[in-house]
């Protein structure tokens, strides 16, 4: 697999070869070129705010819920990035917008009726999916956390986490960032997964944004 480049690093060049095969009628070389930017999805670290047994909904976030309404839509892909990937399993839940989890509420991590900011869906037939939140706040890392020391008070960038998971495929767990945050270069996660990182725009109701994630085979 070729070394991971920041997003849209090497497209100009890559079009610009891609259109010279076409017009020179090489017609095979131009799949092969097209799919040097096909990549896997990299994982990130599961964190310690998991919750296993999440509700089945796609809208995360009530009308009653403080913060900037976010849209993330996408497909589930295999590894050729043209493969749709149906009836996967899409895990997702985050901070709420002043950067706590449901999990930071007492009582809450072992109330099953108390989720939060949580939820559970398939990708359709064509291996699409759409989750409908709030944007997450950011927050320190806590003081403590086994393994996480030497990154106490690192500020995180915004993010959403994932867990994918689909019986023939590999299954990634990672956290989806938002481009232009100013805590993703410090932030060791972040900063090592650019290809996790989405543009958003805004819409008539706040901001939305595509990401696709793309699994490895599992045989």
């Amino acid at each position: 697999m070729n070394k991971r480049q920041r997003p849209g690093a090497g497209l100009t060049r890559r079009h610009f070869l891609y259109a010279g095969a076409m017009l020179g009628g090489d017609l095979l070389a131009a799949p092969a070129l097209a799919q040097q930017a096909c990549r896997l999805t990299p994982g990130d670290i599961l964190g310690p705010y998991y919750r296993f047994g999440a509700p089945f909904l796609a809208k995360l976030a009530g009308p009653d819920e403080a913060g900037e309404r976010l849209a993330v839509s996408g497909r589930v892909l295999s590894a050729d990035c043209r493969t749709p990937v149906a009836n996967a399993l899409i895990e997702v839940w985050q901070a709420n917008s002043s950067g706590l989890y449901d999990t930071q509420t007492p009582g809450n991590f072992t109330d099953k009726g108390r989720f939060h900011l949580r939820g559970m869906l398939y990708s359709d037939a064509e291996g699409r999916y759409r989750i409908d939140t709030v944007m997450p706040g950011r927050y320190p890392v806590p003081p403590n956390l086994p393994g996480l020391e030497q990154y106490a008070g690192i500020t995180r960038p915004a993010h959403i986490h994932f867990r994918v998971i689909e019986s023939l495929h590999v299954p990634v767990t990672l956290q989806l960032y938002f481009a232009g945050d100013p805590y993703i270069a410090e932030d060791p996660w972040a900063s090592q997964h650019p290809d996790n990182v989405i543009a958003l725009e805004a819409d008539g109701q706040g901001r939305r944004g595509v990401f696709d994630i793309v699994l490895g085979r599992g045989f």
